[in-house]
């Protein structure tokens, strides 16, 4: 154990040794290729060959397919807001390719049986590849689709709102769970600075949250790596560490000053456009690694549970970057009070297995099976859980302790961006009660069987009671 927790706190496992040393040509250069990675050694994939901003990339989306070499016909999936904004006039562009529109209707929309078995069927011309206009879930859609068919697609970005528009992988709404799929990267992602700035401000705000929540993923993430040996890269790691950098930096333009004075509408379409590519950074990093995990981790798993909820409920959602965002601002809450003083929290007692299954058959109702052959009914104990204690140990006295310092200067800031750009902090402010919130905090860690800040509060005995304190704290305002 000991040699290898030497070789994990090496300076060249440091996110930060990488980022300093990460040439701008290097993503411009991987783009469309696979490359061995000079950090981790393993090959990483980037699929996505281009992302191209222009103010009439929709008009201009057939000249720039025919650079890439696409051919053939095309199916371009949208809803009736974004058809109205851009789904037109990318019609008329791609009209080389034969286009034939497919427009969901649904109010409900969600990447779920229904919308693919639609998209499939409106398939059944065999298309040479599919074209989304839209942000997250027509995208998701639209990629789930085209990985199974075994053709390209082409993202047009409505709103800079999800980090989804890059990614490999693909999370769908399936009997009701929230579950990561296989998927395909889009071959081309395009952007209009304009279309982007004049999306609803909340959509600016989820996507802000959604860029914010990588603070939380790239701690779960190396702390994963020490205590559970979980693949990672630092040079990834150092990727999205600069896209949350630079999404920070941008936070005062993305507000809706720019509806009324010109000079602001032009910053605050330079700030959309940079959101977009911060966006699509972490997409890309989520491309490298072959999985979500530099992108999402507890943040993600409290959102999905809530989400999963709504469709119990039949209720219409919030955005995925808003949950995310007050799953980021939770999850830096955790952090902070578990290592108070700048040390491992005090050992306490697991949850015993029978009341955790109770719990989760209560939260889960008809989806706890699946929850249930998912997890293990107790976190690792003995031997196994002293061994990872002893690698947190030595991983946040390295690094962690400074990375969680940051947080208590970090937290009011992020949270005071979301407000001023126009997003929800509390899971009040988007209709969860106290209860909702206690579970997604207590019980959104059975969504996927992963490491993350849930987990570690679990292994130490304090989730439960830390999720009871913040529950009722949120709303009068007592935890941030």
């Amino acid at each position: 154990m000991l040699a290898s927790l030497k070789t994990k706190l090496r300076e060249e496992n440091h996110p930060e040794f990488w980022r300093e040393r990460i040439d701008h040509d290097l993503l411009p250069d991987w783009m469309g290729q696979t490359k061995t990675c000079p950090a981790c050694g393993r090959s990483h994939t980037i699929k996505t060959k281009a992302m191209i901003k222009d103010k009439d990339s929709a008009i201009k989306a057939g000249h720039y397919l025919q650079d890439m070499k696409m051919s053939g016909r095309c199916k371009v999936i949208m809803d009736p807001v974004t058809r109205a904004v851009a789904g037109d006039t990318l019609m008329e562009g791609l009209k080389d390719f034969s286009p034939e529109a497919v427009i969901f209707e649904r109010d409900d929309l969600h990447a779920d049986e229904q919308a693919l078995g639609t998209l499939l069927t409106a398939m059944s011309d065999k298309p040479d590849f599919l074209v989304s206009c839209g942000s997250g879930t027509l995208t998701d859609i639209t990629r789930y689709n085209a990985y199974m068919a075994g053709i390209p697609f082409v993202a047009y970005a409505t709103a800079a709102s999800v980090d989804g528009f890059a990614s490999g992988s693909t999370p769908l709404i399936v009997k009701g769970f929230k579950t990561t799929y296989p998927g395909i990267a889009p071959d081309i992602i395009l952007y209009d600075p304009t279309v982007l700035a004049a999306a609803p401000q909340k959509m600016i705000a989820a996507g802000f949250g959604d860029v914010l929540a990588k603070i939380i993923a790239l701690i779960d993430w190396r702390l994963a790596f020490f205590a559970e040996d979980e693949a990672y890269c630092p040079l990834i790691a150092g990727l999205v560490d600069q896209a949350v950098a630079s999404c920070l930096d941008l936070a005062e333009n993305l507000t809706a000053l720019g509806k009324t004075d010109h000079q602001d509408q032009i910053k605050k379409e330079e700030a959309c456009s940079q959101l977009m590519e911060a966006l699509s950074l972490t997409g890309i990093a989520m491309q490298m690694m072959g999985s979500s995990r530099p992108a999402s981790g507890s943040d993600h798993h409290i959102s999905h549970l809530l989400e999963m909820r709504d469709i119990q409920r039949h209720k219409k959602g919030s955005l995925h970057g808003d949950k995310v965002g007050i799953g980021t601002l939770i999850g830096m809450t955790l952090y902070m009070r578990l290592f108070e003083g700048r040390r491992l929290p005090l050992q306490k007692p697991p949850l015993p297995a029978h009341i955790w299954e109770k719990e989760v058959r209560r939260v889960y109702g008809p989806l706890a099976e699946q929850a249930i052959a998912k997890n293990d009914p107790l976190p690792p104990q003995g031997k196994m859980w002293e061994t990872q204690k002893q690698s947190i140990e030595a991983a946040m006295e390295a690094f962690g302790y400074n990375y969680v310092d940051r947080f208590s200067k970090l937290l009011p800031e992020a949270r005071d961006h979301i407000t001023a750009i126009g997003g929800p902090v509390r899971p009040d402010q988007l209709g969860y009660s106290k209860q909702d919130t206690y579970d997604a905090i207590a019980h959104g860690k059975e969504v996927r069987p992963k490491f993350t800040t849930l987990r570690l509060a679990e292994r130490f005995g304090w989730l439960y009671d830390l999720a009871e304190e913040i529950a009722d704290g949120l709303p009068a305002g007592r935890i941030y």
